[in-house]
């Protein structure tokens, strides 16, 4: 089963989004900062990191720079309540959170394929 971390200021939204996710076959576990998310990775693996980009402290995009201090290939979905953002090459996807869903799972499943291709290319290289 594959485990993302859904990390958001506002609970309700992480919370039931996380609910929507484990729904669909997921483990999903939330954050409502980037210093807990920061603080989650340390403690367990996760396959794909969403994330929502304005938080206090720490926004999205910072976050996804300290996980791939540690995991380079780690999948990331910024997600916003604003315009999209110019995530470059920190994230793989920006969404609109009015439009979240299905886009959201979508997208995750496009990124867990790219990253098992990716692994399986490296097996195959070693």
């Amino acid at each position: 089963m594959k485990a993302i971390l859904f990390v958001d200021d506002h609970e309700v939204l992480a919370r039931l989004s996380c609910e929507i996710l484990e729904i669909q076959g997921y483990r999903a576990v939330n954050a409502f900062s980037a210093e807990e998310a920061l603080t989650k990775f340390e403690d367990e693996e996760f396959d794909i990191l969403v994330t929502d980009f304005r938080m206090p402290g720490m926004n999205g995009i910072e976050l996804a720079r300290k996980v791939h201090e540690k995991r380079p290939a780690l999948p990331v979905i910024l997600v916003t309540g604003y315009d999209r953002i110019d995530c470059g090459k920190d994230a793989a996807v920006c969404l609109l959170k009015e439009n979240l869903f299905p886009a959201l799972l979508e997208n995750i499943q496009r990124c867990l394929d790219i990253a098992e291709l990716d692994f399986a290319k490296q097996a195959k290289i070693a």
